[in-house]
Formats: C-alpha cells, structure tokens, sequence
C-alpha cells in the first residue's frame, strides 16, 4: 500500500521524458457483475455545503467534494475496488490524451470532442473547449484577464508557480506554458483542486461560490434539497461517459453528530461512512465490526502523519535545541499504541509514507528524553520551559484531545510544559496563517497529487503556506530544485536530500506517525473504491443492489 505516491511520481515524471503523447489508462477494468442501473446513493455530511463552490476563495467541507461530482479536471486518477487507496495513477478526463515537452516548460492537452455543460442555468449545456480551459486557469492564478482586476489572491495558484501564458490554437487542444521546468504540473492538472468551469456563473455573480454547474457525473438540484436536512445531487445525462454514471443520484444528508451517524449507518439509513464525512478510527472499525458484521471495511494509513507546525518566530522556538528535543521527547511508538490500536510507523514530517523506510526513519528521528531534558538546559532553561498548544476546542474529535494530552504528558518528562488552550476551528486555522500560534498538532495533511505540494508549499521562505516561519538559503535552493528536475531518479534523490538536510538541521516541521483511518460501507454498494487522490468520493461506475 506504501508503494503509491513514488509510483504516482514516477509516472507522472516519465510522461515529462518524451513529447510523444501520454497513454490514457483506463479508471480500472471491467467489473466482475452487470451494473444495474437506478437508486440513490445516502451519505453523510456533517454540515450544511453553505457558499464555498469557489475553489479559488475556499476549502471548506462538505462544499469542497461537491467539485469532484459537479466538475472534472484535464486530467484525474484512476480510482475503484481494484486500485490501492495510495496509487497516483493518472488518466485522462476531460483530456484524452497530452504531451509534455522534453525540458517540461510545455504542457499540452488535448480535450475529448462533444464535451459538454450541465444543462442548468446559466451555462445550459453548452459544449466546453479550449477557451474554457484558458479562462479557468487564468480565473485561479489571476492572470491573463484577471491579472489588473484586484481580485483576493486564488487559494491555489501555488500550484501554477512560474505559469508563463495559456495557448489555444483550436477548440481541442490548449497548451499551458511556464517559464522554468515544471515538473509537478501534471499532478497539479490531475487534482480536484483545479477543474474546469464556465465562466457564466463568474459572469452572471462575480465569483463561483453560490453557484455549481459542470461537466461531472452529478449535478446539484436546489430544488429537490433542504437545508440543514439533505442536498440533492442528480445524474447529469450529458456526462461524457456514455450510460454513467449508474446510480440516479447522491443524497447528502445532514447528520452532525457522529453516533447519530454510526447509528444511521446500522440502520440502512446511510450506506457509507467515512473520507471526509466521517473518518473512522481504529476504535471505530472495532465497533463497526460489532454494530454491522457485514460492512464492508476498507483500512488504509493516512496520507500524510501526524505532525507539529512549530512556529520559529516564537522565542525560544527559533533555537534548533528547543526544536530537537521536542522531537526527540516523542514517544512514537506509544502514540501508535494508544490512538492507532498498534497498527501504524514513524513518520517524517508531512510526507507520504513511502518516501522513506520504516529503518530509514528511525536513523534520523530519536526516541530520547533525556538527552531532551539536557538540550532544554543547554538552551538556557535548566529549570524547563513552557509552550503553548492551540486546538480546536472539539471539531477534530476525542481521538485528536487524547493525542494533544498524550504528547503534554511525554514533553513533561523532557522539561517542556506544554500549555492547552482551545480556540474556534476558524481562529485556529487563521492562526496557523498569520503566524499567531506557538505550536498546532495536526493530523495530517492533504497531498495535492505531488510531493511538492508537502515540500515547496510549506517549507520554502515565499511560501504563503510556510507556516512555522522556514527560512534557509540552501533549503530553498533544494525545493527549487526538485520542482525543475524531470529525470524521477534526480529528482527522488533531490527529495530525499530535502528531508534528511531539514530533519538534521532545522526541525522546523516535527513528525510523529501515521494514523490508519477506514471507510465502510454496505455490501449492496457495488464496484466502489476511494482513493487519496480523490476528494470526498467518485461512484461513477459503483451501482446499488439492494
């Protein structure tokens, strides 16, 4: 299961070594039964979607996986029962096939024939070509038109980084150009973040918050949903798979406490829980197997481990002893043991957990608090020293409050008092971005479909997304590196160097281990899978036979 993200980078870095166009695999093969047609699809979300459909200004849940039902980007990643949770392994969506030019400054797609728009105000089902592609791209990097228009800063355009102009000789094919090598772009044009839209919502409202309406599989219909209840989401019959998807539609029902949820899922009221609706912990794949002995349980570790974001710019933070005895004052394996059931390994700070091995791990991250303790000392605290930890309050669940009280009691033994304090979900995140924080544990993050988006994103000094302050020459030059590097041998190699150099110096970003999470769901839903790659879930080719 480990094996995937640098199978996923070696793939998308081969397509970088030849211009000849790129196979398009298939999302998997043919399933075992005859799909039958009809149903509903019943799953959980914990609130309502609100006003969060622009993927420029906003990730919020559940909002943010309406775009994998309602919209689909260039390109994707295959996903179902026969594809490993963690393999990245790029197909063509909107695309059919693309080209990258040898030096990768060159990217170009070539879009399928007849694809067309929802035909739901106030796009009415128009066809979709290469105009569009332009226009999405330059609306989330605010370039091109968008450059003079002073609009709030596009949530992603990070992932365009060195973007030099956007051709289109003909309706079909669009060729998205950088000024530098560009290796992750292929990912990027793979992930959830950037689809394409129309641009009459942005026309008609001035952004695309409200309002949702695409190429994918399944359309929002506000009339048939109730807020606070259910939201609707029916077959779009101008999808460009010809008799997908199977199912009529996809309820999101409203349901904000987890046992009431647990309890709705025993009774055939839900037919799934898990991904972002509901993440179920090891102590919960133990009671699922109790409530409902028939449920299908799909396990799988987190994409990325439990971490600190330490924030640098906080005396005495900025002291690398400070920083290396934290880590070292972590007792990993007592984590695993207490939240993970046993199941789980080291980790390096947000990164995939195949990037290095288990052994590998281990010769860079110590288990150690008495050397903590003497580093403390050394830092000018013989006495020990206090921290704050903020958190948000309740809304990441008990499994995270056991965790922050777990690591309060192991920074105990190494002189370090770690004070609590609970603030807002929204203060805690706004927080974190404006550098007025101590110390957050998290629980992981989202990879965008490239390393990349774990390294260059949070750990480069221009980085919006750096949020513990990192600043290093060298470091950067590495990140920089790594993103211009097209040979996937080189540029695994630059990656590795990256982590052991930030972990032997730096600890600016300290990792813990991974979490192991599940989905489940009923037997009746058929030919299902969830991928990493994919936000929220994609059925388009699952069916219900109940």
């Amino acid at each position: 299961m480990f094996r995937a993200f640098w199978l996923m980078a070696l793939l998308t870095l081969a397509a970088l070594a030849c211009a000849a166009p790129a196979p398009v695999p298939a999302r998997f093969g043919a399933p075992a039964d005859t799909p039958k047609y009809g149903g509903t699809l019943n799953v959980r979300v914990p609130d309502d979607p609100g006003t969060g459909f622009d993927l420029s200004l906003f990730k919020s849940q559940p909002a943010w996986e309406g775009q994998t039902l309602a919209y689909n980007s260039l390109l994707g990643y295959r996903i179902g029962p026969d594809v490993p949770w963690a393999d990245h392994v790029i197909r063509g969506e909107l695309a059919e096939r693309w080209e990258v030019s040898p030096d990768a400054r060159t990217f170009t797609f070539y879009l399928r024939k007849g694809l067309k728009f929802a035909s739901l105000p106030p796009v009415n089902g128009r066809e979709l070509t290469s105009a569009d592609v332009k226009w999405t791209y330059e609306y989330w990097t605010r370039t091109g038109q968008f450059k003079d228009k002073k609009l709030q800063q596009g949530l992603h355009d990070w992932m365009f980084e060195g973007l030099d102009r956007i051709d289109t000789p003909d309706p079909q094919t669009v060729a998205v150009r950088f000024s530098e090598p560009y290796a992750p772009f292929l990912a990027y044009a793979s992930s959830d973040s950037n689809p394409i839209v129309p641009r009459e919502i942005y026309e008609r409202d001035g952004h695309l918050k409200d309002t949702i309406v695409g190429t994918g599989p399944f359309q929002l219909d506000r009339e048939a949903s109730q807020p606070g209840s259910r939201w609707a989401w029916k077959k779009n019959p101008d999808f460009y798979e010809a008799g997908k998807p199977y199912m009529d539609g996809i309820n999101w029902l409203v349901v904000k406490d987890d046992a009431a949820a647990f309890a709705a899922f025993k009774a055939r009221q839900l037919d799934m829980l898990g991904n972002s609706s509901l993440e179920l912990s090891m102590g919960d794949v133990e009671e699922m197997k109790k409530l409902v002995p028939d449920a299908v349980i799909h396990q799988h570790s987190a994409a990325t481990p439990w971490h600190l974001f330490v924030n640098t710019r906080v005396a005495p933070l900025g002291d690398v002893r400070i920083r290396r005895a934290m880590s070292q004052a972590i007792d990993r394996d007592e984590f695993i043991k207490v939240l993970m059931g046993g199941q789980g390994r080291w980790g390096f700070a947000l990164l995939p957990p195949d990037t290095f091995t288990g052994e590998e791990v281990k010769q860079y991250i110590k288990y150690d608090p008495e050397a903590s303790k003497r580093l403390v000392a050394e830092a000018g605290f013989p006495n020990g020293l206090e921290l704050e930890a903020t958190y948000p309050g309740k809304d990441y669940g008990e499994e995270y409050i056991t965790g922050l009280q777990l690591l309060q009691a192991q920074l105990k033994k190494a002189g370090i008092t770690l004070n609590l304090r609970s603030v807002s979900k929204v203060d805690y995140s706004n927080g974190r971005k404006v550098g007025d924080y101590v110390i957050n544990m998290q629980q992981g993050s989202t990879l965008e479909g490239d390393i990349d988006s774990a390294l260059f994103a949070n750990f480069h000094s221009k980085s919006r997304k750096n949020y513990s302050g990192t600043k290093d020459a060298k470091l950067d030059d590495l990140l920089v590196a790594q993103r211009r590097e097209a040979d996937p041998a080189k540029r695994r190699a630059l990656v590795r160097d990256i982590v052991k150099y930030s972990h032997a110096e730096m600890f600016y970003d300290i990792g813990m281990h991974y979490g192991m999470y599940a989905e489940v769901w009923h037997p009746y839903l058929k030919n299902f899978g969830v991928n990493m790659g994919v936000e929220g879930i994609y059925p388009v080719d699952s069916w219900l036979e109940k």
